[in-house]
């Protein structure tokens, strides 16, 4: 008897052991959808609308748009940046290594043509289409935006400033790679990242790094008190 239960002890030490020296086992990993290639996006000339559009790129298995779905609209300024997503080029999202349909969000900002600006509030949320809300990656949403800054040394027609942003688990803005860049104002985009404010995206419910593109259009500056 005793030789049995010396047994049984040896036998559940061993078990003990293998289970904590296992290695543990990896989750699927999810990798965000990232921007490949631009085209302009060529706000209207006599426009004097100022402030954030926000919209939604589905990206397809293959990379390519299907289709933009609006979240915050501003007339006359949300028309011709979701023309010109359609024709931007993406890698696709994955899971598990396998392409998998995604979303890219994707904002412009339209800076007031003054040196001082206030913030003007983000446009309405438009509902989401029942396709979005049963979909297994909710991309991440707009909740605060900002007006970079215009810097007193350099005076411009129209420049559009286009940076794709990592956003971590808590919707943190981090690394921002340029994808349509004019250094004077480029540095201006980067610095004013901090005062944006993001809910994070999800897949099945879980919090997730992601991807998002972020535009600035500055304007000549109107007045010239500084």
């Amino acid at each position: 008897m005793k030789r049995l239960l010396l047994a049984m002890m040896i036998l559940g030490s061993s078990l003990a052991l293998m289970a904590q020296t296992e290695p543990a086992r990896e989750e699927p990993s999810f990798q965000p959808p990232e921007t490949l290639s631009i085209t302009d996006i060529e706000v209207p000339f006599n426009s004097i609308a100022s402030g954030t559009v926000v919209l939604d790129a589905v990206i397809s298995e293959a990379g390519k748009v299907q289709t933009v779905e609006v979240r915050r609209d501003i007339v006359s300024l949300t028309e011709p940046v979701v023309r010109a997503v359609k024709e931007w080029e993406f890698s696709p999202a994955t899971f598990a290594g396998k392409a998998i349909t995604s979303r890219v969000p994707v904002a412009l900002t339209v800076r007031p043509p003054l040196w001082q600006v206030d913030q003007i509030p983000l446009p309405a949320l438009k509902p989401q289409t029942g396709a979005a809300i049963q979909a297994e990656y909710q991309a991440a949403e707009v909740i605060r935006a900002a007006f970079p800054k215009y810097p007193e040394s350099i005076i411009v027609n129209a420049v559009t400033i286009v940076l794709e942003v990592t956003l971590n688990e808590k919707g943190e803005a981090g690394d921002a790679k340029v994808l349509q860049d004019f250094p004077p104002l480029t540095v201006e985009a980067k610095a004013v990242l901090g005062e944006w404010r993001f809910m994070p995206a999800t897949f099945n419910g879980h919090p997730v790094a992601s991807k998002i593109v972020l535009a600035f259009v500055f304007r000549e500056p109107t007045s010239p008190d500084r």
